[in-house]
Parts: structure tokens; sequence; C-alpha cells
């Protein structure tokens, strides 16, 4: 049973509930509740992030020695070699699973995002500000890989992509922040490790900033509702200028970053509402 609980935990479900929602929302969006390829789609998106979830832990084993004493390799609750195991087993049925997708849908999974994925911890998280953007956009990523695995073709989802990989860039670099102390000890050149906290915070402004002005543009071009109005800037823009500006400020320290990536997770989660009310 407390092996079990530890390959769950080492998946990090909320992560997993959240691509889970995203191909949910496609779904609905487009039309495809009912398509008999979007069971493959499910698999492909839940095994594919569990697995990646587990290489990091793997890979970032140092690290988590100090960012996160509490996870389950770090406290022995499950060994490498079992983690390893479960990751492989992921891996291979979520590329059996893409099989069954239509042909761009099945190149997006191995030749975009699987890469982006496995390279990830050992390549781009090294690279400043890069990183940050490739796995910001995999969550939006889910929305474009949806609608090409069922209908063969992306037009819907471009937007709902550009408002869901902007939220979780910016909380990806606030994850830096908070993790600074960590990736000092394997000199890994973070942004926050590179620039500061300071120009970290600054950089997440700008980027709040944009963010919050491309939001508006769907509304004001007509695609979008007043009621996509509404709930994004209640449940995303406000909230998330507050963070940013008022929150989080010249002095904060890498304790204050880590309340504010938890933060970031229920904005993101709001995100996904206001992104659903598109349909409504």
């Amino acid at each position: 049973m407390n092996i079990l609980i530890a390959c769950i935990e080492i998946v990090r479900p909320l992560n997993i509930v959240l691509s889970l929602i995203a191909v949910i929302i496609t779904s609905y969006l487009i039309n495809a509740i009912n398509s008999p390829v979007l069971p493959h789609v499910t698999i492909v998106v839940i095994c594919f992030a569990a697995a990646s979830n587990i290489l990091n832990d793997v890979l970032d084993i140092n690290i988590d020695s100090i960012n996160r004493p509490d996870r389950v390799l770090i406290s022995g609750r499950l060994k490498i070699l079992d983690a390893i195991i479960l990751m492989s087993a992921l891996y291979s049925t979520g590329i059996i699973a893409s099989t069954y997708l239509l042909p761009l849908g099945q190149y997006i999974a191995l030749m975009l995002v699987l890469p982006l994925l496995v390279l990830y911890t050992p390549v781009f998280k090294k690279l400043p500000l890069i990183g940050n953007i490739v796995i910001g956009s995999i969550l939006g990523l889910v929305f474009l890989f949806t609608e090409a695995a069922i209908y063969g073709t992306i037009d819907k989802m471009w937007i709902p992509f550009c408002l869901t990989a902007g939220l979780s860039i910016i909380r990806e670099l606030v994850k830096d922040g908070a993790d600074i102390e960590g990736d000092a000890v394997s000199n890994l050149q973070t942004f926050p490790r590179k620039f500061g906290l300071p120009a970290t915070l600054w950089t997440l402004r700008a980027m709040s900033i944009l963010l919050c002005l491309f939001a508006l543009m769907p509304w004001m071009e007509g695609y979008y509702n007043k009621i996509y109005l509404i709930l994004l800037v209640l449940l995303v823009e406000l909230p998330l200028l507050w963070l940013l500006f008022f929150k989080l400020h010249g002095s904060s320290i890498a304790v204050d970053y880590i309340q504010s990536s938890h933060i970031l997770k229920g904005i993101t989660i709001a995100g996904l509402i206001v992104i659903l009310s598109t349909g409504f």
C-alpha cells in the first residue's frame, strides 16, 4: 500500500488532473466529447505527463534534496529502480496509444511533446527563460494536441494554447525563484540564479502585463463574449496582477515565491474555467 501511494504521489496527480481537464475542455469546445479517439488522447496525455514527472524527479534528485526533501525518492518511500520501471511502462503505454490518433496528433505527441518532455531537465532547464517557455508551453499544447488528434487539423485551439501557455510560463518562472537555493547546489543557471530575484520579478511583471493585454484581444475582436471578459478579469487578471505587483516585491525571498507558486496554480485552474466559458 505504501508503494502504491508513493507511485501515485511521484506522478503528481494534480498536474495530471490539469492536463486531463484541458483535454475535456478541448473536446467540449470542438464538439468531440463522444469521439472514439478521445480515450486514446486521454491515455497519451496522462501517461506522458505522469512519466515525465517521474523522469524529472529522478534527474533532479540532488536538487530536490534541498528544495523538496519530502518527495518520495528523497525520503526513500520509492526506490529509483522502481520509479524507472514505472516511468518506462507509462511512456510505452502512451506511445502505443498514440498510434490510434490521426497523423497530426501523432506528430505532435511523438515528434514535439515527447522530446520536449524528455529533454527538459537535462537540456532546456539549464537555459534561462527558454526552459520556462518549453515546460510552460506543455499544458497549452494539450489543447492543440487534442484537436489535432481528433480532427487532424488545428483551428479553434490557438487562443486557449496561448493563454494557458502564458500563465504556465509565468508560474514556471516563479517556481524557479522558489527553487533558487537548491538550484545553486547543482549550479543550475536558471533565470533567477543568473539575474537575481529582483530582475526576475520585473520580468514576471512585464510578462503578466503582456499576457493580460493579449487575453483581452479575443473579446475586443469579437471572438469571445462578455462572460469570457468578466471571468478573465475577475478570476485571472486581477489575482495575477495583485500577486506580482503587491504580494511579491523587491525584497521577497524564496519562501515568498513558493507561496506565490501555489497561488499561481489556482490562477491556472481559474484560467481553464475561463477557457471553458468560451463555449457557453
